[in-house]
């Protein structure tokens, strides 16, 4: 394998997967074709209620099968999505949609992290890991700034033909992705039908094994699934909150390529983040950033909301890489990605609860309500796990 190569293959793969004319402004273009924000707040659910079904199983399917083939069947996916989303008439057709991005979402979640962590530990660059992942991420949120800038040329164009835009880059991201090495990572793809189940059995339970014997990596997992969570959703909910607050819609894409870039700037610094610092220091720094920005996003100034839903999403970007890399040591390869999409799987099991409670707030307090809501609900959950984390130190040394 040619390491250079498969890197910049993968800097492209994540380039394109950023990239979503309508998915950046998907809240504002379903509002706008007369969708209330309980319906919204639904459809986003359902999206999580199939990822949190789907995750575990397509990890699986990464480890066993391959995970160049994976990639290229996220790609595929996302591009029925988008032809779902265009097909769309009522709120069925759009879960249907959202169902099959959450299956698309599934299917590089986990899979991404994978080959490129055994990629760079077949070249003998195991450690250098957190600084691509940090590439990746400047990437990734790039192209999202460009979608970004681009929000109020999505909104002439008409949400069909957004979408549309989306499904071309699908097609690119296939074949990106057809275009990857496959790193050794200890497993085979079966033979045979009848190899594959008893080998999906065992991964099954290692994978179990793994999880009840690492509980200090489950707390991690679901830690960082509450943080993305609601970074994510505030983010959206930010959108009509700034135009509720007065933002000019011809603005509002140069306005929010702020967020990615500060996700970016979050990416880019997590590398250098470390050392003088523990690591569980860093997460809950990340936390409480996360939890204060979003319940000053809430704020009736539109500089303030603006300026902290940047900051949200720098910690996000900051947590998400430091995460990620952290648990990436303590995987085995064989497990990789399935135990990575079992970290995916935390994020969806937040949004479940989450995206329609919000959105159910948002009708009834305003999206300022909703919003600090979301970040005092976050800084609640980070408070109690300090507090049980004293509480098992304590009794640790009775």
């Amino acid at each position: 394998m040619k390491i250079k190569h498969q890197l910049r293959a993968l800097y492209l793969l994540e380039a394109v997967s950023g990239f979503g004319l309508a998915q950046v402004i998907w809240v504002v273009l379903l509002a706008g074709r007369g969708f209330s924000l309980a319906q919204i707040g639904l459809a986003e659910g359902f999206f999580h209620l199939v990822s949190f079904l789907c995750e575990v199983p397509s990890g699986m399917a990464a480890d066993l099968l391959g995970r160049r083939r994976t990639l290229a069947a996220s790609m595929a996916v996302r591009a029925l999505a988008c032809l779902a989303m265009i097909a769309s008439r009522g709120i069925g057709g759009v879960c249907l949609a959202m169902g099959l991005s959450a299956l698309s979402y599934n299917l590089i979640s986990g899979t991404r992290e994978a080959i490129t962590y055994d990629s760079l530990l077949q070249a003998g660059r195991a450690g250098d890991y957190e600084r691509v992942a940090g590439r990746m991420g400047v990437l990734y949120r790039a192209s999202a700034v460009g979608c970004a800038l681009c929000a109020g040329a999505a909104l002439a164009l008409g949400w069909r033909l957004a979408y549309l835009t989306d499904f071309a880059a699908a097609l690119a991201g296939l074949v990106l992705a057809l275009g990857l090495t496959e790193p050794p990572h200890g497993q085979k793809a079966p033979a045979a039908l009848r190899d594959f189940w008893p080998r999906l059995r065992r991964h099954v339970a290692d994978t179990g094994r793994f999880l009840r014997q690492n509980p200090a990596a489950v707390e991690k997992m679901l830690l960082d699934g509450a943080c993305g969570c609601c970074a994510y959703f505030g983010g959206q909910l930010l959108q009509p909150r700034l135009m509720e607050l007065g933002l000019p819609a011809g603005l509002l894409g140069p306005v929010l390529a702020l967020l990615p870039l500060a996700g970016a700037a979050g990416s880019a610094l997590a590398g250098r983040v470390g050392g003088r610092f523990r690591f569980r220091t860093v997460a809950l720094l990340c936390a409480a950033g996360i939890g204060g920005s979003l319940a000053l996003a809430g704020a009736p100034v539109l500089a303030l909301a603006l300026a902290a839903g940047a900051a949200a999403t720098f910690w996000d970007g900051l947590l998400e890489v430091k995460m990620t890399a952290r648990l990436n040591r303590d995987f085995p390869s064989d497990r990789r990605a399935t135990l990575v999409s079992v970290q995916s799987m935390a994020y969806s099991l937040a949004m479940l609860p989450v995206s329609p409670l919000a959105g159910a707030l948002c009708d009834r307090l305003g999206y300022s309500g909703g919003m600090a809501s979301l970040g005092l609900g976050l800084l609640s959950l980070v408070a109690a796990g300090m507090a049980a984390h004293r509480c098992r130190k304590r009794r640790r040394q009775q």
